[in-house]
């Protein structure tokens, strides 16, 4: 999930960066199993459209042998094929919704040819651990329904009864909805932000946006907390944390570097509403530039 969310995040600022527009609300999300799972959602179509999207993926993905035996295979490459894509993370699963142009044909021989076998256009293929198997469908002609799962069938909890997301999702690009059970799991967060993790004792779930502030990149985070006093208390920690980071900076004779996380952090604003808490981070060009360039 680090991955995700990470390119998640950059590519939705990055797209507000240069195009500065809002995309239409996500449907693929919908078909997602919902219910206590980590949600991230991910225009593709506007990344591309913007120009970035190769910048983010890297000239590596296309020389991995592996990858290019895909590509050749089945004749889809994401960078190109691909416009959307919901992702649900629950129980150590995976489950993708992806709106894009599949040749379904290609998809089948490919899985055929890997190990795996196919029914109906329903296939399961051995993934990178025998835990791991990887299963999908064609739910329409233009969206693919799939899972990694050690269960076969998971695929199909990929549509259109799958249980609902609590909320309207965000216009914004790149988005993610997770329970605060899941930002303490390792690894899902810089080790830089555990501090703001460890202050969410008392919170619910926490959805993270990028937008457009004026003239410049915002990352956002609205949070969920079980009542308003849980809340007052996650605003103070939230202040406190901020502010103990500018004091050691400042102690150190130093400076919040824009092209890392610091220079992100130390620029943090936040408020309450009732048991909502917000927090604002202004994003420095300095930093995506970082985050394309592969240096953080």
């Amino acid at each position: 999930m680090p991955v995700v969310l990470i390119g998640a995040v950059a590519a939705g600022a990055i797209y507000y960066f240069y195009l500065r527009r809002a995309p239409a609300a996500p449907d693929l999300v919908s078909l997602l199993p919902a219910s206590n799972a980590s949600i991230v959602y991910l225009d593709v179509a506007a990344i591309r459209r913007s120009g970035i999207l190769n910048m983010l993926a890297g000239s590596k993905a296309a020389e991995e042998p592996e990858y290019r035996q895909f590509v050749d295979q089945t004749n889809f490459d994401y960078r190109r094929d691909l416009d959307a894509v919901a992702l649900a993370f629950k129980d150590g699963q995976v489950f993708l919704a992806s709106r894009g142009r599949f040749h379904w044909k290609n998809l089948v021989d490919y899985a055929v040819h890997q190990g795996g076998s196919c029914h109906n256009n329903y296939c399961v293929t051995p993934g990178s651990r025998p835990d791991r198997r990887i299963s999908f469908y064609p739910v329409r002609p233009d969206v693919i329904g799939m899972a990694i799962s050690p269960d076969d069938f998971a695929a199909y909890q990929v549509t259109r009864q799958s249980g609902k997301v609590s909320l309207q999702p965000p216009t914004q690009p790149a988005w993610a909805l997770i329970p605060i059970d899941a930002l303490k799991e390792p690894g899902v967060l810089p080790a830089g932000a555990k501090p703001y993790v460890a202050a969410l004792q008392k919170a619910e779930q926490a959805l993270f946006t990028i937008g457009l502030e004026s003239d410049h990149l915002q990352l956002a985070v609205d949070v969920t907390c079980h009542d308003a006093a849980a809340a007052a208390t996650l605003l103070t920690s939230f202040q406190n944390t901020t502010d103990t980071l500018r004091k050691w900076i400042a102690r150190e004779h130093s400076q919040a570097n824009p092209a890392d996380l610091s220079g992100v952090l130390v620029g943090g604003t936040f408020r309450r509403d009732d048991r909502l808490v917000y927090g604002q981070w202004p994003i420095p060009a300095a930093f995506i530039k970082a985050i394309t360039e592969g240096s953080l």
